[in-house]
């Protein structure tokens, strides 16, 4: 038999030339950006300070007592509530060798800033949502405290934490939505927003009354994340950043048919919202940008040239402005 070379490789490489590189990079699993939906974002102009303060006047109590004639009342004082907001930045970069920049077939320049705004877009997502985990009015699924949650989102749940928000005076986000002529869709009350994690939003779909996104009168009216709504008037977005608490943390023993971490409850938030709720703040002008830095940038604390960088600063603050226009719902998940 003839001696025949099938591979050629050595303890260090593989053979280059049964090798292709593919400059088409693999495709990234990403998750719904859903928890800034809502808020109300306010310029900060530069050279005003770090901090943004909100006034609102309570409202007073109702005048029901008829008038004396010719006798003035008490009158009323104002009370003014103020809510204030300090903003940081944020931020962070990739640093490459200039062997890389040099021997690597493909830069990847574009690819860097694709990574970076991919990790700004969920550092955010994340700051947002848990701000929302300190909602002080909140409805617990079976329970009266996060270490009694024992069961999955119940219909009563969404009722219970639909009723205290309205009863709140808390303003609704989207107008009522007509029945179309379109078959299989339905009318949706005036809403409220909600979003929760990817595992809560399963539960949900099952629940009477409630409307998948795709049985929407017309078309183009759910937004990115929106998988339906209730039928009291809650529109839900889900992701699976959504906010949980695992039961590392040591929460309420779980069944067998629950989501749990090491034999304890998963407790998962749904975060329901009315207009005005939360306000977000920015730096006014040149913030959440890219950064690139080259390799004859570092001065004399790079002498040999041999680092470059790509990075992303931003500057912001966040506030809920009004606890009676949120509420939080934390309940168990199902398996």
């Amino acid at each position: 038999m003839p001696n025949v070379t099938a591979n050629f490789t050595d303890s260090t490489s593989s053979d280059a030339t049964q090798s292709l590189f593919n400059t088409l990079l693999l495709r990234r699993g990403l998750p719904m950006l859903i928890h800034q939906l809502g808020v109300k974002m306010y310029p900060l102009n530069r050279r005003s300070g770090k901090t943004m303060i909100w006034k609102r006047y309570e409202e007073l109590a109702v005048a029901t007592t008829p008038l004396v004639e010719g006798i003035n009342p008490a009158g009323k004082v104002k009370t003014k509530t103020d809510v204030a907001a300090t903003i940081q930045p944020y931020g962070d970069f990739i640093e490459d060798s200039d062997m890389v920049l040099n021997t690597l077939p493909e830069p990847h320049t574009t690819e860097k800033v694709e990574l970076l705004g991919e990790q700004m877009g969920r550092a955010f997502d994340v700051l947002y949502r848990d701000t929302w985990a300190s909602f002080t009015n909140i409805t617990y699924a079976n329970g009266s405290s996060t270490l009694t949650v024992t069961e999955p989102l119940e219909r009563n749940d969404l009722d219970r934490a639909y009723r205290s928000l309205v009863g709140r005076n808390a303003l609704k986000f989207t107008p009522m939505v007509m029945a179309s002529n379109y078959v299989g869709t339905t009318p949706i009350m005036p809403a409220y927003w909600a979003m929760c994690h990817e595992d809560v939003a399963f539960d949900l779909r099952h629940f009477d009354g409630f409307v998948l996104a795709s049985e929407y009168p017309g078309k183009g009216g759910a937004l990115e994340g929106e998988f339906g709504a209730d039928k009291n008037g809650i529109r839900f977005l889900s992701s699976s950043q959504g906010y949980v608490l695992t039961g590392a943390t040591g929460v309420t023993a779980a069944s067998t048919d629950l989501k749990n971490t090491g034999g304890f409850l998963d407790v998962y938030s749904i975060f329901v919202m009315g207009r005005d709720f939360a306000g977000g703040v920015s730096l006014a002008g040149d913030n959440g940008r890219v950064i690139v830095k080259g390799l004859d940038s570092g001065g004399t604390g790079d002498p040999l040239e041999m680092r470059a960088t790509v990075g992303w600063k931003k500057y912001d603050a966040r506030a809920i402005l009004n606890q009676n226009f949120a509420q939080e719902i934390q309940c168990g998940a199902s398996l």
